[in-house]
């Protein structure tokens, strides 16, 4: 079963699942609570500190550890909401989720992508082939499926990022996340490898 974390600060909403960035501001939040509870949350994010606002709030695992998460610009996230069925365990809940849209938009411009999902969806070479989706749909040349080894293996460090790895802010449920980043030399890379012939046609 997964574990549910609190709220401190709306103590009738109880989090699964967050992600943050590297500087503590919210990315994702999956959370379940009354109609009411959610709306409360919803404009607690909007509203200023002076009217009950919230810029920061904090979630308490079972181990009773507390884990801050800054809201940062309000405006930039989305929020969705769905019902749980009626005749559920707990009665008339909701389940709500805020995510930033940057974690489903592929940034073309930066080249900048993300990859979230449930923990075991994301190991061994079923993250890898999806890590090299992500580099094909960024790269602005074509990439050669045959290529993939060749290729990451000179670029993932750089590349490629695994959210919370040497930060303070580690994913809380069951997620990870990586975010994929093609650097300005990645085409310089491409080049040399062609030229070294590494990456071929056949």
């Amino acid at each position: 079963m997964t574990a549910l974390y609190r709220m401190e600060e709306l103590s009738d909403v109880f989090v699964d699942a967050c992600l943050r960035d590297a500087a503590g501001r919210l990315l994702f939040l999956s959370c379940y609570g009354r109609d009411t509870s959610i709306q409360q949350l919803f404009s607690a994010f909007s509203l200023p500190t002076s009217q009950g606002g919230l810029e920061s709030f904090r979630l308490r695992d079972p181990g009773n550890r507390s884990h801050p998460v800054e809201v940062g610009e309000a405006d930039r996230l989305n929020k969705l909401t769905g019902r749980l069925p009626r005749d559920n365990l707990f009665g008339n809940l909701a389940h709500a989720w805020v995510y930033d849209p940057r974690l489903c938009e592929a940034d073309y411009a930066n080249r900048v992508a993300w990859l979230v999902d449930r923990q075991e969806a994301l190991q061994g070479d079923l993250l890898e082939q999806r890590i090299w989706g992500l580099y094909k749909q960024l790269s602005p040349v074509p990439l050669l499926d045959h290529w993939m080894g060749s290729l990451m293996s000179r670029t993932r460090d750089e590349a490629v990022s695994s959210l919370g790895e040497q930060s303070d802010y580690q994913p809380l449920g069951n997620l990870s996340a990586y975010r994929i980043q093609l650097q300005d030399g990645f085409l310089d890379t491409v080049s040399m490898l062609v030229r070294e012939g590494v990456l071929t046609l056949q």
